[in-house]
């Protein structure tokens, strides 16, 4: 199978760090291609960017040539997933709804360590509106935003350890998600001294994908993620505008 990895970022640098995770993880049968949007934040770390980001993606999914079975979406907020189920016939998965959902499998409730305080509240909305707060026990935050993390990631380790024992100590936690591109891999250097698992959406996104292959579910014929209308919509990219065109989107 064929799985895209879908960078919502503009950085090829940082696409080709989340390739190389998402590899790490794939089955032998499993073949991991990635794309980037072509314009917006070169770290997206604002509820305005991602919207920017949102369209980038749409435009970035319909420009790409290569057959695929699945999407990955490999930027932290989850951006477009929700207009991906939409328009797709394929399986689409967003790596922080993938962590969480791990998370609450291999415990009752779980942490959250994330990039930068400033995006706290918009990581809380995200993980509440996928269904999590029940299951959710606290939230740190590291380092002053997600660029500085990728710029200086070995001075972040011993931040993102103190972090996650401290929502073992303080909050119980029986998991913790490493939420942010910033943090991807970085679980394998920290795990051996954490006692509970540390949880990467990369990783888990890619084990989600291949199971969903798979299973072979059908695309919906009915309700909110089945194939859409035919849509004019005007003045959008011309490659976008054929994922409107068609009763259904193009099969991969």
């Amino acid at each position: 199978m064929r799985i895209l990895l879908l960078n919502g970022n503009t950085s090829e640098s940082i696409t080709q760090t989340l390739l190389a995770e998402a590899r790490r993880h794939a089955a032998p049968d499993t073949v991991i291609v990635a794309t980037h949007c072509a314009r917006g934040a070169e770290v997206v770390a604002s509820r305005s960017a991602n919207v920017v980001a949102a369209n980038a993606m749409l435009e970035a999914i319909a420009a790409f040539k290569e057959p695929y079975d699945a999407v990955l979406v490999a930027i932290s907020f989850d951006t477009a997933v929700p207009a991906l189920r939409e328009l797709l016939s394929v399986p689409v998965v967003g790596m922080t709804e993938a962590a969480c959902h791990v998370a609450t499998m291999v415990g009752s409730r779980f942490g959250v360590v994330l990039p930068g305080t400033r995006n706290a509240a918009v990581y809380r909305e995200h993980i509440v509106a996928c269904g999590f707060e029940p299951r959710l026990a606290g939230m740190r935050a590291v380092g002053s935003s997600a660029a500085a993390l990728y710029a200086d990631p070995d001075n972040a380790v011993d931040s993102i350890r103190n972090a996650a024992q401290t929502l073992i100590d303080e909050e119980r936690c029986d998991a913790v998600v490493l939420a942010g591109a910033a943090l991807v891999g970085l679980q394998h250097r920290i795990q051996p001294e954490v006692p509970v698992p540390l949880i990467d959406g990369i990783a888990c996104g890619v084990g989600m994908l291949e199971s969903l292959v798979r299973l072979k579910f059908p695309k919906p014929q009915a309700g909110s993620y089945a194939a859409l209308a035919s849509a004019q919509l005007q003045n959008i990219d011309p490659a976008l505008a054929t994922l409107f065109a068609y009763p259904t989107a193009p099969q991969r």
